[in-house]
């Protein structure tokens, strides 16, 4: 080949003007692969195509087709937040029970466990007024002991029972009281006590054993909606107010979420999404004693004030509801040990993050008819709330279901 390159240069010599131009094609041509035959390459290589540009994700079409596909669902509703701007908000279905008004961010959607994260930053208000220690014994702070009896001598902390380590049940069917399950008319204003001490108290009437997990308290994470209404009560011991009340003037407030409350009757109601069993049959709203997990009712556009305020450091709009040395508390999510919460997660005070989205700290929520999911990334300052009036969906929208990580892929897009 070196031969040949040297013959094609002797042509141009003596060639015309066209055909030198030609011969220097050829010498181009020759010269590649010369190149190639001296160690430029591999004679079996295969240049790789460009790396295709990432599909962008329309996320009101993934909402619409969620909903459109999964018709035991009536409705989903989602926003999103960066940099202290709503940078998302979309609907899909109906909400109401006439299948005919499409959500807004005015819809007020009856959720459930997210609203643990409503009494975290309750009782980090607490600690801030020099009112709680969440590393005391617990019983210190209320008119009664909160002791396992089988361990009596092992202390439970507010911070066991914020990391769901402090040994108590859920409880579920049969492992407590049925009066914990009663369910009430709407407007009624339910009193967490004295039923709270009695189902923690041996000997009384209500108690029973079984409230207790095996093993020591500290020595496994499970969740124990239990042990969140105790937390719900102490903020009452410790404010002198209603946990309704409390929430209202002390979070809700501040934060300009006028439709959100754990009431009934205070809600705008044609603005309430409308509930329904199991077969799309329509249900009347309740309430019941675990109304602080199972009874907040707020919308897409308060709850982003929420996530903005966590987000910028307990701060918004010139209203400091935490400090921000409480908030990095709550949100420094450590592994348990033993760890038997939902989706493997780490927690932190109440907020937790699931094993499939490290570094989105949040919380799901599924009741018999509702289920949600929110996280945050506090390190680019953006999040997300979902919502639902279909109960009991947590593999269609929890973390890991196929919409969840769609809702990631896109948020990694903004």
């Amino acid at each position: 080949m070196a031969a040949e390159f040297l013959r094609q240069r002797a042509v141009i010599v003596a060639g015309t003007k066209e055909s030198r131009l030609n011969s220097i094609r050829s010498i181009l041509f020759a010269s590649f692969f010369l190149l190639i035959s001296c160690g430029g390459g591999s004679g079996n290589s295969v240049v790789a195509p460009p790396t295709p540009m990432p599909t962008t994700i329309d996320m009101n079409q993934v909402l619409d087709e969620f909903v459109a596909n999964n018709n035991n669902i009536p409705s989903a509703a989602m926003l999103a937040v960066k940099n202290g701007d709503t940078i998302y908000s979309h609907s899909a279905g109906f909400f109401d029970a006439a299948g005919t008004s499409a959500p807004t961010e005015q819809t007020l959607y009856k959720t459930s466990s997210i609203a643990k994260l409503v009494i975290s930053v309750a009782l980090m208000q607490q600690v801030e007024l020099g009112l709680l220690d969440i590393d005391q014994d617990v019983g210190i702070y209320l008119s009664f002991p909160v002791r396992n009896p089988a361990f009596p001598n092992k202390v439970i902390t507010t911070r066991m029972l914020m990391q769901h380590a402090a040994g108590l049940a859920n409880p579920a069917a049969g492992e407590a009281t049925d009066e914990l399950l009663l369910v009430f008319d709407s407007s009624m204003v339910l009193q967490l006590h004295p039923l709270i001490e009695d189902v923690l108290t041996p000997g009384s009437a209500v108690y029973m054993d079984s409230i207790w997990l095996p093993g020591e308290p500290g020595s496994v994470n499970r969740n124990s909606n239990l042990g969140m209404v105790l937390l719900s009560y102490l903020v009452e011991e410790l404010s002198g107010l209603h946990f309704i009340d409390y929430c209202k003037r002390n979070i809700f407030a501040p934060l300009g979420m006028t439709g959100t409350s754990h009431y009934f009757p205070d809600l705008d109601q044609t603005q309430v999404a409308a509930l329904f069993d199991s077969n799309n049959n329509l249900t009347t709203q309740t309430s019941n004693w675990f109304y602080p997990i199972s009874g907040l009712f707020t919308s897409t556009g308060d709850w982003a004030n929420f996530m903005q305020v966590i987000l910028n450091g307990g701060q918004l709009n010139g209203n400091q509801i935490l400090q921000q040395n409480s908030v990095q508390q709550l949100l420094a999510t450590t592994t348990p040990a033993t760890n038997q919460l939902a989706y493997n997660s780490d927690i932190g005070l109440i907020w937790r993050e699931a094993a499939v989205n490290p570094g989105w700290i949040g919380h799901t929520g599924a009741g018999s008819q509702m289920t949600h999911v929110t996280e945050i990334d506090p390190v680019n300052n953006i999040g997300y709330v979902l919502f639902t009036n279909e109960g009991q969906i947590d593999n269609l929208v929890g973390p890991g279901s196929a919409l969840n990580m769609t809702i990631h892929q896109w948020l990694q897009q903004q």
